[in-house]
């Protein structure tokens, strides 16, 4: 069974934390944290982060989540949850140094998971 563990880390204490999963023989957990400390792969960076909040926002597992999936019908994410990922998807932007804004009206015109990952590459 897949558990999501949430942490609130300092710069200082996700390199910490980054170093101590390095070190560690979970390779699996080392991909993935290396993913989101080094942000080397803004794609893969992307759709981690673009799939993670179509996961908490739906109920889903990240794991049964594609890009071909609706998000209505698939997912069942109502309008409320289409504008709710104005915030995820702004924060994606922002952490690879973007500066461009994420509109709700953007957001509420999503209709597949594919359209995320297109919406929040084209904000680089």
């Amino acid at each position: 069974m897949n558990q999501k563990i949430i942490l609130s880390l300092n710069q200082e204490e996700l390199e910490n934390f980054r170093v101590l999963v390095k070190n560690s023989d979970l390779d699996l957990l080392n991909d993935l944290v290396q993913l989101v400390v080094l942000k080397d792969d803004p794609e893969k960076y992307i759709k981690r982060k673009v799939f993670e909040a179509l996961s908490d926002l739906s109920g889903f597992n990240i794991n049964v989540i594609n890009e071909s999936q609706k998000l209505k019908f698939d997912l069942g994410l109502t309008n409320y949850h289409k504008k709710s990922l104005k915030i995820y998807f702004q924060r994606i932007v922002k952490d690879l140094n973007s500066t461009k804004i994420i509109s709700v009206t953007e957001c509420e015109k999503l209709e597949k998971v594919s359209d995320c990952l297109k919406l929040v590459k084209s904000k680089l």
